[in-house]
């Protein structure tokens, strides 16, 4: 449980260390925030459960999506304002400094597993938001026509 906490409040500041970096709104930094520490413990929860870094990745962008555009919605501004900073504690830093590491030091097997596993976390990261946004767009698209045909 303590592990958690202590990962879900890292992945907090960490996010607010960025939404404040983007001059995000004053008003949507605490929710960006908040979010951003969410979905980190949906990626480290999933990722125990599933043991998959695209799966885990993928589903708690989807998540994050999703909520970013209903925090969008409900405060009036646009969904990266709370995506972005959000996202920022879930994209592979040190899979790309490890990567590049063992790179240098010519030892290329780890090399080359470490970039495959950094490739699919960045790659679960855009999937879980393209298809966040392109549910969300695709139900707009859905009302707005029951609203016109009724």
């Amino acid at each position: 449980m303590y592990y958690y906490i202590t990962q879900f409040l890292i992945a907090t500041f960490a996010a607010m260390g960025f939404a404040i970096y983007f001059n995000c709104p004053k008003k949507a930094i605490f929710i960006s925030c908040i979010y951003g520490g969410i979905s980190w413990i949906i990626y480290k929860f999933t990722l125990l459960q599933t043991n998959n870094f695209f799966i885990a990745g993928c589903f708690s962008t989807f998540v994050l999506g999703f909520i970013g555009e209903f925090a969008a919605r409900r405060m009036k501004k646009p969904a990266t304002v709370f995506i972005l900073p959000a996202l920022t504690p879930m994209v592979p830093g040190a899979g790309m400094y490890y990567t590049m590491y063992y790179l240098i030091n010519d030892n290329t097997k780890l090399a080359q597993q470490s970039a495959i596993e950094t490739f699919l976390i960045a790659s679960s990261l855009a999937v879980g938001i393209v298809a966040s946004t392109s549910i969300i767009n695709a139900y707009k698209i859905f009302i707005d026509d029951i609203k016109k045909g009724s």
